[in-house]
């Protein structure tokens, strides 16, 4: 699923509390369609020039949270940003303590340069990138991968469940149940 952020908007400059609650609302309609199993949601800002942190704030955070508070299947991708969209991006993000995914999609909708923005620790940002680097893990493998580096120091494998457990939780990874275990993924 792919929504034009500009197309909405009806224009390159996405700024204050007021129009935020209107792309919220657009947005929110448009989430009434919920698929079967986790799908990317692409939010494509190509064409954005300027967004605020207010009008961040009051339409993506708030529809990001939204979301996981419905347990949605759709997993919302903030794709073809510049730059300058992407750093005011990370920084209401941050601000709201929270994060989500951003990337790069070309017209078929395949994405490209995945990865995460906003408040994100170092722990978290690593577990990110090693499932992505996977492709599909779990704490154990993910335990047994990092114990065996030189000079490592090992991290129990309750910690790497937590780790996992909590990029699900954001949306960033996709959970597989897997008899009494549990696999993560990116959603793609």
């Amino acid at each position: 699923m792919k929504t034009d952020i500009t197309n909405i908007t009806c224009t390159p400059v996405l700024g204050g509390a007021v129009a935020g609650r209107a792309l919220f609302a657009a947005l929110s309609a448009l989430a009434q369609d919920r698929p079967p199993s986790p799908t990317g949601w692409l939010w494509d800002c190509q064409g954005v020039q300027v967004i605020s942190a207010s009008f961040v704030r009051e339409s993506l955070v708030s529809m990001r949270a939204l979301l996981r508070a419905q347990r949605s299947t759709l997993i919302p991708v903030i794709v073809n940003a510049t730059v300058d969209v992407r750093e005011d991006l990370h920084n209401a993000f941050t601000v709201a303590n929270d994060a989500i995914l951003i990337a790069t999609a070309d017209a078929a909708g395949r994405l490209s340069d995945v990865a995460l923005l906003g408040a994100i620790d170092a722990h978290l940002q690593e577990t990110f990138t090693l499932v992505a680097e996977r492709g599909e893990t779990d704490a154990k493998e993910l335990k047994e991968l990092t114990d065996a580096r030189p000079g490592a120091v090992p991290i129990v494998q309750t910690a790497w469940n937590n780790r996992l457990a909590k990029l699900a939780e954001l949306g960033a990874l996709v959970e597989i149940p897997h008899g009494r275990a549990k696999r993560y993924r990116l959603f793609t």
